[in-house]
C-alpha cells in the first residue's frame, strides 16, 4: 500500500504527454534544417511543430478540467511554505506559458494552421505589427518555458536525491 499522495492516471498521462510534445516541438525548431532532410522538407517540420502546439493547447485545457474535477494531491507538507510557494508558482507559470505559447504561435502566422495535414484552421487577419508582437511573444515565451521546465525538473530531482521524499514518485508510480 502506498503511503504518499498520488496524481491520478489522467494527470500523469497529461503531464508526461505534454512534456513529450514540448520537447518534440522545441527540438523540431532547433534541428529543423537537419530534420527537414529526413522528414520531407521544411513544410513538414512546420506542420508537425504547429500540430504539436495545437495538441499542447488542447491537452492543457483538458488538464484544467481534470484539475477542477479531481484536484491535485498535496505532495508537499503544509509546513514547507517556501517549497510550496516555489512549487505552485513554477507550476502556475508553466500553465500560463502552455496557453501563451500555442496561442502566440497561431497568431504570429499570417497563414492558415494545418493540423497534421487533416484540418485547416484559418489565419486571423491583423496588421503586421501584431504578427511581429506575437512572434516575439512566442520566441521569448519558449525560452522562459524551457527555464521553468528546468526548474521544475531540478525541484523534482532535489526532492528525490536530497530530501528523499516521495514527491517524484507521486508522478511516476502506478495507481
Amino acid at each position: 500500500m502506498q503511503n504518499y499522495p498520488q496524481y491520478s492516471s489522467k494527470q500523469k498521462w497529461i503531464h508526461w504527454s505534454t512534456l513529450l510534445l514540448i520537447v518534440s516541438a522545441f527540438l523540431l525548431m532547433i534541428l529543423k534544417v537537419t530534420l527537414s532532410q529526413y522528414l520531407g522538407g521544411m513544410s513538414t517540420i512546420y506542420i508537425l511543430h504547429k500540430s504539436f502546439g495545437v495538441l499542447i493547447f488542447v491537452i492543457t485545457l483538458c488538464r484544467f478540467v481534470v484539475i477542477k474535477s479531481n484536484g491535485v494531491p498535496e505532495v508537499l507538507p503544509k509546513n514547507q511554505k517556501l517549497q510550496r510557494i516555489l512549487s505552485k508558482s513554477t507550476q502556475g507559470l508553466i500553465y500560463i506559458f502552455l496557453i501563451i505559447m500555442p496561442l502566440s504561435g497561431y497568431l504570429m502566422s499570417s497563414r492558415p494552421l494545418n493540423f497534421l495535414g487533416v484540418i485547416t484552421i484559418p489565419a486571423i487577419d491583423m496588421p503586421n505589427i501584431y504578427y511581429s508582437f506575437f512572434h516575439i511573444t512566442h520566441k521569448v515565451s519558449s525560452y522562459l518555458l524551457v527555464i521553468l521546465l528546468i526548474l521544475h525538473i531540478a525541484g523534482a530531482l532535489y526532492h528525490y536525491f536530497w530530501i528523499r521524499d516521495k514527491v517524484l514518485q507521486s508522478m511516476l508510480s502506478r495507481n
